[in-house]
């Protein structure tokens, strides 16, 4: 190496950032919500429901499992079918949910429990009117209803 000299690398000084510039990201908080004022926060599991007058027996038998959390400000409706998870963003005005666009779970279901899950998706596709009274929330959604029971 004749005719080069030996180069020394500057050492570059770290940037340093004021204690006010840094940010901290914590994951959103998940907390229970009511679904009415006069109903417990607590995850529901289903004791009844009827479809155009029928009765659902698998409604009946603990079925379907719903809470309602609220995240970082914001509503969501959570729920466990005889197939897969379900939930999606709610509103609540009144007495009334209204379900956003729902996620469904990747499980792959055949027969009665997939026929169950899709039942249970055209319901909360509709506003549901809800009720609260001695222990059971009840849901109205046309000629549809569920009930439940808090654990």
């Amino acid at each position: 190496m004749q005719g080069r000299e030996a180069q020394t690398a500057i050492p570059t000084p770290r940037e340093t950032v004021p204690a006010s510039r840094v940010t901290t990201t914590a994951p959103p908080r998940q907390t229970c919500a009511a679904f009415l004022p006069s109903a417990p926060c607590t995850e529901y599991v289903s004791i009844a429901g009827t479809a155009d007058g029928i009765d659902l027996p698998w409604a009946a038998s603990g079925g379907l499992t719903v809470q309602l959390n609220s995240v970082g400000g914001s509503l969501y409706v959570t729920a466990k079918t005889p197939c897969s998870p379900v939930s999606g963003p709610a509103t609540i005005t009144g007495d009334t949910l209204v379900v956003g666009k729902l996620g469904i779970g990747a499980m792959g279901c055949i027969s009665d429990a997939g026929s169950q899950q899709q039942w249970f998706v055209d319901f909360l596709k509709r506003p549901i009117e809800m009720s609260f009274s001695q222990g059971t929330l009840k849901w109205n959604s046309g000629t549809e209803t569920l009930v439940f029971k808090g654990k």
